[in-house]
């Protein structure tokens, strides 16, 4: 089946609603002469400091793939996923597909950075989770609490590393005035900063006031994040095996992602406690993650409150089609 133009715009614009890490959105997509799909990367966009190996772009590729293809599922249209010679992937799209579950939940999943309501909703939508082989659930508030401080304890490591927070701080939109707060990265509105907060971030993280605050034990304090972790119904530890490619993690990443959404819960990632080395082998030997297995992620999830949502900041289709 010749995909046609009109179908693939529609279709790269809902895979665009896929998470990437610090929403940096890699991915770019190109309508072949024969009606194919390639995805194909963005070299500009990768994290140099955070993610040298590109483990975590190649996640960020896979789970926008599956964006496309539950999208694809919608339609009816079944997708042949393929690994790329010089692409990151090629897609061809046939009829006779199904309706995927979950590929009703894309433009409803959303990540939330603040704290969770807790109650009779929030164990509802818990009791609707659906367990899964490569999901270990933390519940028990000792446990959500000691994962806490251990998020908290790694973070501050990765921020005292002076490369990775300038990396990091040129992803953040911390001014409604930046040019980019509506098209990619992590703006002050989705990491539910208020105006005040989103000005102290930006001097507390600039070079040297960090490293000045750190020396007197204030940069911790500054930065943690505990309350609002223990604030989670649960931590959802995601480990999948050893040697997978991270293209295929990305693919389940997303879907473990939607399914969340489907139970009625919203989900913020921890992801510090999968890329710094000391956390993740205290997390895997807690909690019986074994060394067969590689945590891939941490998710904190509970109830957000019910809010008017402004758009998630997305790149052009102008930009994500070449």
């Amino acid at each position: 089946m010749a995909l046609d133009e009109a179908l693939f715009r529609t279709l790269v614009a809902q895979a665009a609603l896929s998470p990437s890490v610090h929403n940096t959105q890699p991915t770019r997509w190109r309508l072949t002469s024969d009606g194919r799909v390639e995805a194909l990367e963005d070299g500009a966009r990768r994290l140099t400091v955070g993610d040298p190996e590109g483990r975590d772009l190649n996640v960020s590729h896979g789970s926008a793939v599956e964006g496309f293809v539950l999208a694809a599922s919608l339609r009816r249209l079944a997708v042949d996923v393929q690994p790329g010679d010089g692409v990151v992937a090629r897609l061809s799209v046939g009829p006779d597909g199904a309706a995927d579950p979950l590929a009703a939940f894309l433009t409803t999943r959303r990540t939330w950075r603040g704290k969770f309501e807790r109650g009779e909703d929030a164990a509802a939508a818990m009791a609707r989770l659906e367990p899964a082989d490569d999901l270990t659930l933390v519940q028990t508030p000792d446990q959500v609490a000691g994962l806490a401080d251990l998020y908290d304890a790694a973070s501050l490591r990765w921020f005292r590393n002076a490369p990775y927070r300038a990396e990091l701080v040129s992803w953040m939109r911390l001014s409604r005035r930046h040019p980019l707060w509506a098209v990619d990265g992590l703006n002050a509105e989705a990491m539910e900063m208020s105006p005040v907060e989103a000005a102290g971030a930006g001097l507390v993280l600039r070079p040297g006031v960090f490293e000045g605050l750190d020396r007197i034990g204030l940069a911790n304090p500054l930065v943690a994040e505990a309350a609002v972790v223990r604030s989670a119904s649960a931590i959802a530890l995601f480990h999948r095996p050893v040697g997978e490619d991270p293209f295929e993690t990305g693919r389940r990443f997303h879907r473990v992602w939607l399914d969340f959404a489907r139970a009625g819960l919203s989900a913020s990632p921890m992801a510090v406690l999968a890329d710094d080395v000391e956390a993740r082998a205290k997390v895997q030997a807690d909690f019986g993650i074994g060394a067969d297995r590689r945590l891939i992620t941490a998710f904190r999830l509970g109830m957000a409150p019910v809010r008017d949502l402004p758009p998630k900041p997305r790149l052009p289709l102008e930009a994500l089609i070449v």
